[in-house]
């Protein structure tokens, strides 16, 4: 449980520290289309860490901590980090190949999409009831977000458009990431099992 909070603890900690240092930090770490496209690969992960204001940075603070507290079970399991930096790519990934228009990014929420739909999944293996009804909520809200767009509250709160596909993508990698480990751990049972 300790590692749990220790992974929550770095991601805050790194958050909080770039918004504190936010003039030089978001300059250089945010997601920005022309410079990922001229080296700075850097940016496709450092984005998630960056925030538009103190409210942004609270909304995902607090969204970070909810998540690791209602699947502590999970998170024991598997590591966040390694989830975060998974999930980070893949979105990052998507915005730069599917909406090459966007030109900048930031905040953690479609990270932490990704964590609940990881999460969901595992208690969906579990077979757990508690599953089936957060991946009916989740589904929905994603849905919902998609056909209704953003909350404007949200967006005004935050000083920025919401990049639901942000939120879209990291359920989705959440979902990659949760399928890959099952059968990277199914492959090496079978290994075992043959020595």
């Amino acid at each position: 449980m300790r590692t749990v909070w220790f992974h929550t603890a770095i991601i805050l900690t790194l958050s909080a520290l770039l918004f504190v240092f936010q003039d030089n930090s978001s300059q250089w770490l945010a997601y920005y289309h022309n410079g990922i496209a001229k080296g700075q690969v850097w940016r496709l992960l450092t984005a998630h860490f960056c925030h538009t204001n103190g409210y942004h940075l609270l909304l995902n603070g607090t969204g970070l901590v909810v998540v690791a507290a209602l699947f502590l079970d999970t998170f024991k399991q598997y590591s966040m980090l390694l989830m975060m930096l998974f999930i980070g790519l893949f979105i990052s990934l998507c915005l730069y190949w599917i909406e090459p228009d966007l030109q900048w990014y930031v905040g953690l929420s479609g990270a932490l999409h990704g964590l609940f739909a990881f999460s969901v999944c595992d208690e969906l293996k579990k077979k757990d009831k508690w599953g089936v009804i957060l991946g009916l909520g989740f589904i929905a809200k994603v849905a919902y977000e998609q056909i209704n767009g953003p909350s404007p509250t949200t967006e005004a709160l935050i000083g920025a458009t919401v990049l639901i596909n942000a939120h879209l993508y990291g359920a989705i990698a959440g979902v990659i990431y949760f399928f890959w480990l099952q059968i990277k751990t199914t492959i090496g049972d079978c290994l075992k099992q043959k020595r």
